[in-house]
């Protein structure tokens, strides 16, 4: 048993042999057995199921996209595995996005206590909000379509990407976009498509408060704009992968129309991939073993004739890779992993991050008084309008630069408006920034975030060794490690502090709460020092969390896949999903992803196809 890792081993006695150990301590060692590599030990009541072409791991925000373009080839047969659950109704509902979070459709990851950031959140660590549900992240994020800047995709060409930059990319937006909002797509149609899978529209519900914040900006000076077109600068109420106020994951939109006509695609939900099978003597990937979520002893081998395609996300990924014997050789060596291939993998680690603080109250418009929740949710069941197929001002969305950005036409700073309860905050501000409005609808202040586009802090992710497999990896974001980040986001700060000065806001009695917070109170309200504190106590993330199987050419030390988004180094292994992004595009990322996948989907069948479709 010396190949067991210590943690484990003491789940036999120390007298015993491997099979002597009873159920269910000996199905569990064979189990990290097969994960560690040791082809000497059997697998009792292991399932051989049939040969696919390709096996997609993932029916997240790339996955589904994958499976419903690849599966267009009738004489292809695909595999989808996805962790959770089918997607539930409720997740279609705008306003009841916040009660997603800490669900069972979420993955419930969390960051670690860093001395940066998050110091006063929960656990004195932020919460990581991904997906476990078909559509992953796509179905419980707030739904905001933003596809990032020109310059993003033109600077991964220019790191050595080929075929990444705007105009090479552009094609792929627009291919999975159904505009359902005819003015912007007559204003700019060169940026816009109305034939894609891919519902987007703003929603039909516009409350008060939206306007006056929108009014807001417009006086300081940031104009009206479409940010997916030619200009990102600005101030736009944003557009959303929802379809007459209903929410769209990728799941809703490229799944479920063909899942049951296309005989070739098979799905599965509930299966959970603990490793990639590898031919050893080529480095070729073979296929993928998994277990059930009721059943985590029986073995699950299922083969792929032509690729396995990772679309487990941006911390799934890099976890299921490392287990499989691709990482840092250092990480795999401390479990007696079997090294495959030494890459840097769940390094680079980017996000948008920023604050909480700047809490808003507002009387006039508050829509927490006189809730009439019953008669609205009767409304939304008939309708799908009124406030619940919203969520409230966070639509908002002001892209702007700070003097530390040089650039014309390139944002470092987003502004959101989240709603938020005056009481809440001023009653017990440590748990305020933990807790959320359910639904978004109804609320008596606004949290006005500044968030960090370009954010020079890296982080990493590890294993975790407690136990590989099943406990949730350990997430280190490295928030703010780079001080240049801080002095940014001070900047976003005091430009926000400017809406107060508004007619906007002073004829509508916005006003902000200036409650110091008790961790920072040996600063004063409002100083520079101030605002850094409260950004490292009480630490905002978007979960944008990217680039931990960071795309490259050759000579970047870096790259775990490239162009092709093909693992260095092993065979018939993609990663398609926000992992790859070697750098964080200047917006939410999910409208980068599908693009990501569409873009991977045509590779594909470029490589696999002689004849296309």
């Amino acid at each position: 048993m010396s190949w067991v890792p210590a943690n484990l081993a003491n789940l036999c006695p120390s007298n015993s042999t491997l099979s002597s150990c009873q159920p269910p301590t000996f199905m569990f060692l064979t189990l990290v057995a097969s994960l560690f590599g040791h082809p000497e030990v059997s697998y009792p009541n292991k399932n051989i199921e049939e040969e696919y072409d390709f096996i997609i791991v993932g029916a997240g925000s790339a996955g589904c996209v994958v499976a419903n373009r690849i599966s267009e080839v009738k004489q292809w047969k695909i595999l989808l595995l996805e962790s959770g659950i089918e997607e539930p109704e409720v997740a279609e509902i705008p306003a009841f996005v916040s009660t997603l979070s800490g669900s069972n459709i979420d993955w419930l990851y969390r960051t670690q206590p860093d001395n940066h950031s998050c110091r006063s959140r929960l656990g004195r660590s932020c919460a990581m909000l991904r997906g476990k549900v078909m559509g992953g992240s796509s179905t419980i994020n707030y739904m905001m379509y933003v596809r990032g800047n020109r310059r993003d995709y033109d600077e991964w060409a220019e790191e050595g990407n080929r075929g990444w930059s705007y105009e090479e990319v552009l094609p792929y937006f627009l291919k999975s976009e159904n505009n359902r909002d005819p003015q912007i797509v007559e204003d700019n149609p060169l940026y816009h498509n109305q034939h894609g899978y891919q519902s987007v529209q703003r929603f039909p519900y516009v409350n008060i408060n939206s306007e006056i914040l929108l009014n807001a900006w417009q006086e300081l000076g940031y104009d009206l704009v479409d940010i997916n077109a030619n200009n990102q600068l600005g101030v736009m109420n944003l557009q959303t992968t929802s379809a007459n106020g209903r929410r769209q994951s990728t799941n809703n939109a490229f799944l479920r129309p063909i899942r049951r006509k296309r005989r070739n695609l098979t799905v599965k939900t509930e299966a959970y991939v603990t490793k990639l099978l590898v031919n050893y003597n080529t480095n070729h990937v073979i296929g993928v073993e998994y277990t059930s979520a009721n059943n985590r002893i029986k073995l699950n081998t299922v083969f792929a004739k032509k690729e396995v395609i990772l679309s487990a996300g941006s911390v799934n990924s890099p976890k299921i890779l490392m287990l499989s014997g691709i990482g840092p050789r250092e990480e795999l060596e401390k479990y007696g992993i079997q090294v495959i291939s030494n890459l840097s993998v769940g390094r680079n680690v980017q996000d948008h991050v920023g604050m909480y603080g700047l809490v808003t109250a507002i009387n006039f418009t508050s829509t927490s008084q006189n809730i009439s929740i019953i008669e609205d949710i009767s409304t939304y069941e008939k309708t799908h309008r009124g406030p619940l197929s919203a969520i409230g001002t966070t639509t908002v969305a002001t892209f702007l630069q700070t003097m530390f950005q040089h650039e014309h036409g390139v944002p470092d700073i987003q502004i959101l408006s989240l709603a938020s309860s005056q009481r809440d905050f001023l009653n017990n501000p440590e748990l305020f920034f933990d807790t959320v409005v359910e639904p978004l609808s109804y609320y008596d202040a606004i949290s006005i975030s500044p968030l960090l586009l370009s954010p020079k802090s890296r982080g990493f992710i590890l294993l975790n060794e407690s136990d590989p497999l099943w406990a949730p990896p350990l997430i280190y974001p490295k928030y703010f490690s780079n001080s240049n980040d801080l002095d940014v986001l001070v900047e976003g700060v005091e430009i926000v502090l400017k809406l107060f000065d508004t007619e906007s806001f002073k004829k509508n009695d916005f006003t902000l709460i200036n409650k110091t917070l008790s961790p920072c109170r040996q600063f004063k309200f409002g100083e520079r020092d101030y605002w850094k504190c409260v950004m490292m106590e009480y630490t905002a993330t978007l979960f944008h969390l990217v680039g931990t199987c960071k795309m490259g050419p050759k000579s970047d030390p870096e790259a775990v896949v490239n162009e092709r988004l093909k693992v260095c180094g092993v065979d018939h292994l993609r990663i398609v999903d926000s992992s790859i992004m070697p750098k964080i595009v200047r917006g939410n990322t999910n409208a980068a992803t599908i693009m990501i996948a569409e873009k991977a989907s045509d590779m594909i069948k470029e490589e696999w196809l002689s004849d296309g479709i």
